[in-house]
């Protein structure tokens, strides 16, 4: 079952690492968390042609780090209100889900690509690789903050 009451679990969480997730349409950042250090790293950014090759490579990345449970960031317009990708990414967590039948929480992530942004606006990085760097690092935000509430 789907949380997304202010980052707030029920019942106890087993220790270990979490996934995050930045979903984009274009590409997906990856976090790794741990709920026992409380602590989020980004990972990776996924930016593959096909959902399949998408999924492909979420795999080899839930095989890898063994995963208690899911975090995945659900954007909201700043008034709250839904939009296109706010179901996509909704969608996308259900399938996770589904697939890993693991506890999947979803996390607000308003303003976590700005924040993004900021954390690597100094740093002399190619566009390209900027673009690749906010996703993970928006990752990164949105696992933390669950990882801070729990």
């Amino acid at each position: 079952m789907l949380n997304i009451d202010n980052h707030q679990t029920t019942g106890k969480q087993r220790e270990g690492n979490i996934i995050g997730f930045d979903f984009g349409q274009r590409r997906i950042g990856v976090a790794i968390g741990n709920n026992v250090s409380k602590t989020a790293q980004a990972l990776i950014t996924i930016e593959s042609a096909t959902n399949n090759q998408k999924f492909e490579a979420i795999q080899k990345i839930m095989e890898e780090w063994m995963p208690v449970s899911i975090v995945v960031g659900v954007p909201f317009n700043v008034d709250g209100s839904e939009h296109k990708v706010t179901n996509l990414s909704k969608k996308f967590a259900k399938q996770l889900e589904e697939k890993y039948s693991l506890p999947t929480h979803l996390v607000d992530e308003r303003y976590t690509s700005i924040e993004a942004n900021h954390e690597l606006k100094d740093k002399k990085i190619d566009v390209k690789k900027k673009k690749l760097l906010i996703d993970q690092i928006a990752a990164k935000i949105i696992l933390q903050s669950y990882l801070d509430q729990i």
